[in-house]
């Protein structure tokens, strides 16, 4: 009587499995695998089967990832290093990247160019909702692919130039009528002629460090009053207190010195010290004053188109945020262009009753950065 060997269920659900799995990966091979490596008995159709479960690209699926993993890589593969579902090709890339390979981040376009998921047909990178030519540009952008943040309006290039022009330039500031209060925080560095302001203005609220021989060169150097009656130079009483305004008359002495360039070769290196030592004062620079018409057709050094070329040179430094450029000469010469003759003693300075003419064109330019402060100036007046 023969004996029947016996077959473990266990055996037999084993052998099934394997039967179905190699099946499934068979057919899988050229069409959801197709991107999984298979070499023959060395790595068999249920290699890719397993690749693409551990990637979630299930039998019954109908498209897969069309990607392999870290450690599967693609037949094209040239040793280039990938992150997690790299492209076929084996460029580097994250997870759902386009299927010739290149790097792109979950939903790259078909033509594989980098971006972020949704982008346009063409694979130009970009964020979700982006336009159809496929420029870079957050969700809503514009239809003609341009930057910019969900839902908003389609702007042109030129538009979108100007906005960034708009942001990268600084505020700049108007001049306003300001009152006489407005002076209580200023200086006033200058010559002779901003020393008859200190004499003759009448006013006591607006310090002035001022003498008859100071130049652009030696500004720093001379000496200044101070409010608690001590002599400091000039540098040195800049560095003892703060100011919110500092007003520079200075130029006149300096026209028989050098050049226009190396005049302002020091002028400049004057503005650039009193930024540094009061970064947070207003700097007013004064224009040099013109002379009388008579000094000027007869003195070859003393004139006004030497006084207008320098002017014209200390105007370029203005960027009217920080530094804004003032010229009297609006307010004291006649209608030939020079100094008014009646407002001259000696063609050069004014009259000690026209000095307060200084005054009345600061308070015309007054800069004023609080808007608030400004209101509460004209309740005031």
């Amino acid at each position: 009587m023969k004996r029947h060997k016996k077959t473990t269920p266990l055996l037999s659900a084993i052998a099934l499995s394997m039967l179905c799995s190699s099946l499934a990966a068979a057919v899988g091979a050229h069409s959801i695998y197709r991107n999984y490596n298979t070499d023959g008995w060395s790595q068999p159709a249920i290699a890719a089967l397993m690749q693409g479960i551990a990637n979630h690209d299930y039998p019954w699926s109908s498209t897969g990832n069309a990607s392999g993993n870290a450690n599967a890589p693609s037949h094209n593969q040239s040793g280039m290093e990938g992150q997690v579902n790299s492209a076929p090709d084996g460029s580097a890339g994250l997870a759902d990247a386009s299927p010739d390979g290149s790097a792109g981040l979950a939903g790259t376009s078909p033509d594989s160019s980098s971006g972020q998921a949704g982008t346009s047909p063409d694979g130009s990178s970009g964020q979700a909702g982006t336009s159809p030519d496929g420029s870079a540009g957050l969700a809503g952008t514009s239809p003609d692919g341009s930057a910019g943040p969900a839902g908003t309006a389609p702007s042109s290039p030129s538009e979108q130039a100007d906005d960034t022009m708009q942001q990268a330039e600084p505020r700049q500031y108007e001049f306003t009528d300001v009152t006489r209060e407005y002076f209580d925080d200023a200086l006033l560095i200058g010559d002779s002629r901003a020393e008859g302001v200190a004499l003759y203005s009448g006013w006591d609220n607006l310090t002035c460090y001022t003498e008859g021989g100071m130049t652009i060169y030696n500004m720093f150097q001379r000496q200044a009053d101070t409010e608690d009656g001590r002599k400091l130079t000039v540098e040195e009483a800049l560095q003892a207190q703060s100011f919110g305004k500092i007003y520079l008359e200075i130029g006149i002495n300096e026209m028989g010195t050098g050049t226009v360039d190396s005049f302002m070769e020091a002028y400049e290196g004057a503005v650039n010290r009193l930024r540094e030592l009061q970064p947070d004062a207003i700097l007013y620079l004064c224009g040099i004053m013109y002379v009388k018409q008579s000094k000027s057709e007869s003195d070859p050094i003393f004139n006004n188109p030497n006084i207008q070329a320098r002017n014209d040179r200390i105007a370029q430094l203005a960027d009217r945020e920080t530094i804004f450029y003032l010229d009297i000469n609006e307010l004291v010469t006649d209608e030939t262009g020079n100094l008014n003759p009646d407002y001259t003693w000696d063609e050069v300075h004014l009259l000690g009753k026209y000095n307060s003419l200084w005054l009345d064109y600061f308070c015309s330019h007054g800069i004023v950065k609080d808007v608030p402060q400004l209101q509460q100036m004209n309740d005031v007046n």
